[in-house]
């Protein structure tokens, strides 16, 4: 279903936004019909693709319907802005996470987030985006689509996710506690082999100070795959996931206290 949005300047609408993709991006179409391009929210901004376009052509806007009026007002004129002048966040070449950089903060928010969604048997399909911009995840039973990690730690800190029946179509919530708890079992130890990613993930406060210290020196000198392995460690699957949150978490702590 589409939904029209009306110019701000004028009574008349002159395009419609449909609804958000898998990958959080509204289509945006012409009242002519004519595809524009498409817009998606990152980290309280907006941005615009033109159709045809590649995301490095993307433009940064204050709100949709500024970043639609863009999309019509150039569409079928003008090439897009060239990336040095988009205004955007560039991607990092580091694994599980999405659009962030590896600092201490973002490791230890993105540890915590795929530890919760290993304990809720939600399966991450993409790096950890933030806590306000859609994630791509997958359900227990099939279902693809994006939920968003503000959403799904509970609020206030209470822990309970919302909405509570998961998705629409879901297996009845019944059923929701013994089939988590048959996909999902906690360790309090690393029982990964050698081999998965290349060492033990940490499960104490300071062996996680000291992969972090790592971390900090890799993105000083290199080379990116030894960021990667590091990074790799910190936040790659693991039954171990939510003890390794919670020494990352003692990490930072740690660092308050100082």
């Amino acid at each position: 279903m589409t939904q029209n949005i009306e110019h701000k300047s004028s009574d008349e609408p002159k395009y419609t936004i449909g609804d958000c993709g898998e990958d959080g991006r509204y289509p945006v179409t012409s009242l002519a019909g004519v595809m524009a391009g498409h817009i998606y929210r990152w980290h309280r901004a907006w941005y615009a693709v033109p159709a045809g376009q590649p995301d490095s052509a993307r433009t940064k806007h204050a709100d949709r319907w500024e970043a639609a009026d863009h999309l019509c007002e150039i569409l079928g004129t003008a090439p897009a802005a060239p990336a040095d002048t988009a205004g955007t966040v560039e991607p990092v070449p580091v694994p599980y996470l999405r659009g962030l950089k590896p600092t201490p903060q973002n490791i230890i928010n993105a540890a915590r987030a795929l530890a919760r969604l290993a304990e809720l048997a939600w399966e991450p399909l993409e790096g950890y985006p933030g806590a306000d911009n859609r994630w791509r995840m997958k359900c227990f039973c099939g279902w693809t689509g994006t939920r968003w990690w503000s959403h799904l730690r509970g609020r206030n800190n209470d822990n309970t996710p919302r909405p509570e029946n998961r998705h629409d179509g879901c297996i009845p919530m019944a059923q929701h506690a013994e089939t988590i708890a048959r996909l999902y079992t906690p360790a309090s130890t690393c029982p990964c082999s050698p081999g998965d990613d290349t060492g033990a993930h940490p499960v104490t406060a300071d062996g996680a100070a000291q992969l972090l210290a790592s971390v900090a020196r890799a993105r000083r000198t290199g080379p990116p795959e030894e960021l990667n392995r590091l990074v790799a460690l910190l936040l790659g699957p693991c039954p171990a996931a939510s003890a390794r949150a919670q020494a990352l978490q003692e990490v930072a702590e740690r660092s308050k206290r100082r």
